[in-house]
């Protein structure tokens, strides 16, 4: 009797530990692909700037909407839920984007090295949007976002003119998400 006891807390054990490292790697991994995923957000401005394109682009945006929703669920999670999460990622991209249009009116960005292509920039955000969703996915499997993972994410999250307040709108709506039933 007694060895089951033991057999039975160990693997309770051998459980927590395995759900914490599960979590701690899905908020690593989820804070690196929102970063980086910010960090492109330069790389758009740019291009836009030197195209004389407008921040907003609704078209896109509802493009975006529409695969990440359907992304959204192959990985597990309910995409109406999702949704506000990616409306507010694109609104932080954009107050990002308008951060750097002005900056660049007293301090023009340096075009020396090579600009990359729109495209090419939109594929790194897809991936990165991919990554966020499984991140997500695998952290709601673990548990969900508990307050300690929040102030995590919150001092995790470090691109150039991402504000506080931003952190905050990403966060809000991040705890909403759930996973489909």
């Amino acid at each position: 009797m007694a060895y089951i006891v033991v057999f039975l807390s160990s693997l309770f054990m051998v459980g927590s530990v395995f759900a914490a490292s599960v979590s701690t790697v899905a908020i690593s991994s989820l804070t690196s692909a929102m970063n980086q995923r910010m960090l492109d957000m330069k790389d758009v401005a740019d291009y836009k700037a030197a195209h004389h394109l407008p921040v907003e682009d609704m078209i896109r945006e509802q493009s975006v909407l529409t695969r990440t929703r359907e992304e959204a669920e192959e990985a597990g999670l309910d995409g109406s839920s999702v949704q506000p999460f990616i409306q507010a990622q694109m609104d932080v991209a954009k107050a990002i984007q308008y951060r750097y249009f002005a900056q660049w009116l007293s301090q023009p960005p340096d075009h020396t090295g090579t600009q990359r292509s729109l495209d090419d920039v939109r594929a790194s955000i897809s991936l990165q949007d991919k990554k966020i969703l499984e991140a997500i996915s695998q952290k709601l499997l673990a548990g969900g976002f508990r307050e300690s993972d929040k102030s995590e994410i919150f001092s995790l999250l470090q691109a150039p003119h991402l504000t506080d307040a931003d952190k905050k709108m990403l966060i809000g709506s991040l705890v909403h998400v759930r996973r489909i039933k």
